[in-house]
């Protein structure tokens, strides 16, 4: 809030917590209905300046709304955390089939995808900081969460199962060798938490591929064509050519070394006569 960026941040903000109360993810109570043994978790701000992954530019600002997970009890407020996604050679090997074999394939991403799964337990929340209350005082009221609310320590597990049972029901079968993979007839879809890639011979079985999980009541966006998945930036060279980079990270990686684009490269790294010893602080 102290940056020169922070009237974007408010307005991703107030987006986000719309969209919360539009999906249902809570109701507000008073503390005075809160059960004898519950706890009232607080609510964070997660702040992110999303980039092109080739050029570095801000292309979006987002705020999520998350629980504060590092206060959850085991036993009280989870049990099992662990939530598999796709391995990076199953994405790897697609992103190379594709092309070989001429597949269409399109990325697609679920809007706030795990509040889109039910909670698993009773859980409440404190009302955000930034947020005020016309009429009342915050602190008489807290949020009784009915949707998996994002920062719960096992909230991608509850989403991976929803998920997963919503495309099974739609006639997918999940891989036995990489459980964030999943085929239906001759499409092959790939998941990494919420972003996915769906690919198949035609652009018709991808469509209606599509069309089958919106009808499942998932609430997806097409992304359109693989050009960035994952933090890589992927390029079609040619008809049976890709090319991934990740430019941002390299950039990054320069800037942390103090270098820049007019350092001087130097043939060997060091002197071939000097004994490397540990750096003495």
């Amino acid at each position: 809030m102290r940056q020169k960026d922070a009237d974007q941040f408010r307005e991703a903000m107030t987006k986000e917590w719309n969209d919360q109360v539009m999906n249902g993810n809570f109701t507000m109570i008073s503390r005075s209905q809160l059960p004898q043994d519950a706890t009232v978790l607080p609510a964070v701000w997660q702040m992110k300046r999303k980039r092109d992954i080739k050029s570095g530019k801000i292309k979006k600002y987002k705020a999520r709304l998350n629980i504060d997970g590092s206060k959850m009890i085991k036993g009280k407020h989870y049990e099992l955390t662990y939530a598999p996604v796709v391995r990076w050679f199953s994405v790897r090997l697609l992103l190379v089939l594709s092309p070989l074999n001429n597949w269409q394939m399109k990325q697609i991403d679920y809007v706030l995808a795990y509040p889109q799964a039910p909670i698993e337990r009773e859980i409440y929340m404190e009302i955000p900081r930034g947020l005020e209350l016309k009429g009342k005082k915050k602190e008489n009221y807290v949020l009784k969460l009915h949707r998996n609310i994002y920062g719960q320590k096992q909230a991608g597990r509850v989403w991976y199962k929803y998920l997963k049972e919503k495309l099974t029901s739609k006639g997918f079968t999940k891989f036995a060798i990489d459980e964030g993979v999943f085929y239906k007839g001759r499409v092959i879809y790939i998941l990494y938490t919420d972003d996915s890639i769906l690919a198949a011979p035609t652009e018709e079985e991808v469509d209606k591929t599509i069309r089958d999980i919106k009808g499942a009541g998932l609430d997806v966006t097409i992304e359109g064509d693989i050009n960035d998945f994952l933090g890589v930036h992927i390029e079609k060279v040619n008809d049976k050519e890709i090319k991934m980079t990740q430019p941002h990270l390299m950039k990054q990686i320069i800037k942390d070394m103090g270098m820049n684009e007019q350092t001087k490269p130097r043939k060997l790294p060091a002197a071939l006569s000097r004994i490397l010893k540990r750096h003495q602080q």
